[in-house]
């Protein structure tokens, strides 16, 4: 992956260089310290990337241990067990595959062990990213350990839970709260395991998870009889990994934080740029690095400025409006909206394969049919207004499409939560 394939991040470097160079320090001074980064909402292909950089980096002793703690948006995916028995994957299912896309639950195959899962808001993603070392070349030792991480963690809450004969994983009783599946290559590992923490497990019933028939999942906040605080629940994963894996770890923060948005015409048009050809000529919406002391909002005003011309200057959050404020040509930009979606991502490029990561927020505003497009020919060789479908494909990275859609969404007023069960029901 480039750096020109995302924001632009030239502001970030000297930081960035600084923290990389106090984690080589660190790594060089004591090897049992690693890292560990709390990243909030990762896209699943945009974790995959993530943990494939930092294997890379790990494998060549670029940086030490990881530890990445996460949440995905909707998405089951398929572990080599299953795609051994491609022939029978349906049987894996419990819905057609269409009644999945219609509750924007995706489906992604991944190189790690175990069968189908379903990962989803407010589950906790475990993703270390260890070199196994001496007597820790054991993968047997490392999934117990993991089990052990997330038993001791659970303890903490009240929760009893052990393991299950013969299976791998974490459950309390005769359900299943944690799953576990992991990926070695020159005995660095990525993926990881997954908790239930406050997840809607009915989105378990779409598929028959970890490939049990008639196992029942459960989460924290259905053993405890109410939602658990995320955060708590990682600083006790982060305590008992340190001491199951006899490590210490340094948190780490983004290393940057970035803004798209995106510009809508009444008539339901997204305008789009094109990077210049030498960062990438792919087709993005606005966005851009938010500079030291700036607010997102005032990061979002300015890129749109400098990259389209655009004055959103008089634009403060108002989720009710989205309209234009007066017809034709000399209509101005619509109040900006925050979207509900803030993420994050990783990038490396060739001369420096040490990834970091970036924050993203989200906002959308409305702009007149007849707007007056003035680019920066250092960033953008053109421009488009295209329908959300054709934009949609046109778009190159999931965050992107991800806001365009909550953007069409919102704009139609399609904002009521999609119940898995009524869907099944109706035979969507």
């Amino acid at each position: 992956m480039r750096a020109s394939d995302r924001p632009n991040l030239e502001g970030v470097s000297l930081g960035e260089r600084e923290l990389r160079r106090t984690a080589v320090e660190s790594f060089g001074s004591a090897p049992p310290i690693g890292h560990v980064r709390r990243l909030g909402l990762v896209e699943y292909e945009d974790g995959v990337e993530a943990q494939q950089a930092l294997a890379t980096a790990r494998k060549a002793d670029l940086i030490p241990d990881q530890l990445l703690l996460l949440e995905h948006p909707h998405v089951v995916t398929i572990g080599r067990r299953t795609r051994h028995l491609s022939a029978a994957l349906s049987d894996h299912f419990r819905v057609p595959l269409d009644v999945l896309a219609h509750l924007d639950v995706e489906v992604q195959e991944t190189d790690r062990g175990g069968a189908l899962t379903y990962h989803g808001p407010g589950q906790l993603v475990i993703y270390p990213i260890l070199k196994l070392t001496g007597r820790r070349r054991d993968v047997h030792r490392y999934l117990r350990d993991l089990e052990e991480v997330i038993i001791r963690a659970l303890g903490d809450f009240g929760i009893s839970a052990g393991r299950f004969p013969g299976q791998t994983g974490v459950w309390v009783g005769e359900e299943k709260i944690a799953s576990i599946g992991v990926h070695l290559s020159q005995w660095v590992t990525t993926h990881g395991a997954a908790l239930n923490v406050n997840t809607d497990l009915r989105f378990f019933d779409l598929i028959v998870p970890c490939g049990l028939n008639g196992v029942r999942m459960t989460s924290m906040e259905r053993v405890l009889g109410s939602p658990i605080p995320m955060d708590r629940v990682q600083e006790r994963v982060i305590a008992h990994f340190q001491e199951v894996f006899e490590c210490h770890l340094l948190e780490r923060p983004v290393e940057a934080e970035s803004v798209q948005v995106l510009l809508r015409t009444p008539e339901g048009r997204y305008l789009l740029l094109k990077r210049v050809e030498h960062e990438g000529g792919f087709w993005q919406p606005v966005t851009g690095v938010i500079e030291p002391g700036e607010s997102p909002i005032q990061a979002a005003i300015r890129e749109v400025r400098e990259e389209t011309g655009l004055d959103l200057a008089h634009a403060v959050p108002e989720p009710k409006s989205l309209r234009v404020t007066d017809g034709g040509e000399a209509a101005k930009p619509s109040p900006l909206l925050v979207l509900p979606y803030v993420h994050a991502f990783a990038l490396s490029e060739p001369r420096d394969p040490l990834p970091y990561f970036i924050r993203e927020h989200s906002f959308l505003a409305m702009i007149p049919a007849l707007a007056s497009i003035r680019l920066n020919p250092a960033e953008h060789e053109t421009f488009r207004f295209e329908e959300a479908a054709a934009a949609l494909a046109l778009l190159r990275w999931k965050g992107n499409r991800r806001a365009l859609l909550l953007s069409e969404r919102l704009c139609r007023a399609d904002t009521s939560p999609r119940d898995p069960l009524l869907a099944k029901a109706q035979g969507l």
